[in-house]
């Protein structure tokens, strides 16, 4: 009997989402926690894996909208195991014996052959297409060997039959789509030919050259939602300062080492500016509340939200409790997260809580920036690249490596003298990373 997939409840909030595509073609042999398919929702992109082994029946394609509870694929579990890769069929049982006979080949001709070829690789190229890309090509009656694959694995994906039906890829002629030579016999007989006067080139469709439109995912849009909703609901305001990253550039050249030996895991900048970040939001309260309706919510923990990059859009997870981790405990929750996040395995609980977020755009060569608020928090520490510049140490100038910060923050809640003393705050802790450790 097949078992069900259906779409899994994510959160309280969700009701639908997106299959943002399969991670086994249709009749593939899946076990037990493997990757099934990738559903985007308006919080959160995550991996579902399976939870029985079984061959798999896809019900529904690739970027098509489902709703939770929905049934999208089942699992035959009477395919008890994975056939062995190479295994010869049993060629001695007795209800398989037949008497062999010698029947000449037929002959082929070379086009035909080639054509034949031709033909028995598509059902291979075949069982690989989703649903709707086998639709497609059923409708449009097109030869899925002439269709350059763009996705996982070289997959045909509904845009690769969509840019093809636009004229985009190349028609094939020949196998190799080359006329063949003429003998130089034949050409010098013919004389010369008359010269065809120049024609312009046919051009390509405005849609096709020049715009593409794709529809934006859920996550796309919830993040459109949030940035205006922060706009539009606090004055949100930025402040800027600078620091020497001599001292902790410093302690990890020499430290470096040891700490992975011991930790199993590289010491990065994230860990000093989040620890710097909780020794501000102590030290300024007021960064560390929020508002609800007429109220002011003053928050008494540090969880910490690490903004990262993925393919789908920027999602924020957060480090729980950073005031009582250390700095290896405090590198390893930021790579788990980071890891998650461009794997998809990210739960909506991790995404959700955070009090202050700290965004280094410098990974992606930013000298300054104006981070935006990650609305009910009420303020945003900005990273950016590290140069070496010219500094006024005392009366002498020497070349140092600086970093530009900027903190947003909600200008109903915090002052002007609040969010600089904050930002003044973190530059000292990091200037002088000692501080951290002692707490002072």
């Amino acid at each position: 009997m097949s078992v069900e997939i259906r779409i899994p409840e994510v959160g309280e909030s969700i009701t639908e989402g997106i299959l943002a595509g399969w991670e086994k073609p249709d009749g593939a042999f899946v076990k037990i926690d493997d990757p099934l398919f990738v559903l985007e929702t308006d919080k959160v992109t995550m991996t579902i894996n399976s939870e029985q082994s079984g061959q798999l029946e896809i019900l529904v394609g690739e970027g098509e909208t489902v709703q939770v509870g929905q049934v999208v694929a089942k699992l035959d579990p009477s395919a008890a195991s994975e056939p062995e890769a190479g295994r010869p069929e049993a060629a001695d049982s007795p209800a398989r014996e037949v008497q062999s006979v010698e029947v000449p080949a037929p002959q082929v001709k070379p086009a035909a052959a080639a054509e034949a070829g031709r033909a028995e690789s598509r059902p291979a190229r075949n069982e690989q297409l989703s649903p709707a890309v086998r639709r497609l090509v059923a409708e449009h009656d097109l030869d899925p060997e002439q269709i350059e694959g763009t996705g996982r694995g070289g997959r045909i994906t509904k845009e690769d039959v969509l840019r093809h039906l636009s004229g985009e890829a190349q028609p094939r002629g020949d196998e190799t789509g080359e006329k063949p030579a003429q003998p130089l016999e034949a050409a010098a007989a013919s004389g010369p030919r008359p010269v065809a006067p120049l024609q312009t080139p046919p051009q390509p469709t405005q849609s096709a050259q020049r715009q593409t439109r794709t529809k934006m995912t859920p996550l796309r849009k919830r993040i459109a939602e949030r940035l205006v909703q922060a706009q539009q609901t606090a004055a949100i305001l930025t402040t800027f300062n600078e620091v020497d990253m001599t001292n902790v550039m410093e302690w990890r050249a020499r430290y470096k080492e040891t700490f992975k030996e011991r930790y199993g895991i590289g010491l990065g900048f994230m860990s000093f500016f989040i620890k710097a970040s909780v020794d501000a939001l102590r030290a300024i309260p007021a960064v560390n509340a929020q508002i609800d309706g007429d109220e002011i919510v003053q928050n008494h923990f540090f969880d910490i939200g690490v903004a990262v990059g993925t393919d789908r859009g920027l999602v924020v997870p957060i480090v729980r409790n950073a005031d009582q981790l250390s700095f290896a405990e405090v590198e390893l929750a930021v790579a788990d997260l980071a890891g998650r996040a461009q794997e998809k395995k990210l739960t909506l609980d991790e995404l959700t809580g955070g009090c202050f977020t700290v965004s280094n755009g410098g990974v992606y060569g930013s000298l300054l920036s104006t981070p935006i608020v990650n609305p009910p928090q009420s303020g945003i520490l900005g990273m950016h690249g590290i140069k070496k510049r010219p500094v006024a140490m005392g009366d002498q100038i020497q070349i140092r490596p600086m970093m530009y910060l900027a903190l947003s923050y909600d200008h109903r809640l915090v002052d002007g003298r609040e969010s600089v003393t904050f930002l003044k705050r973190i530059v000292e802790c990091i200037e002088n990373p000692e501080r951290m450790l002692l707490e002072i």
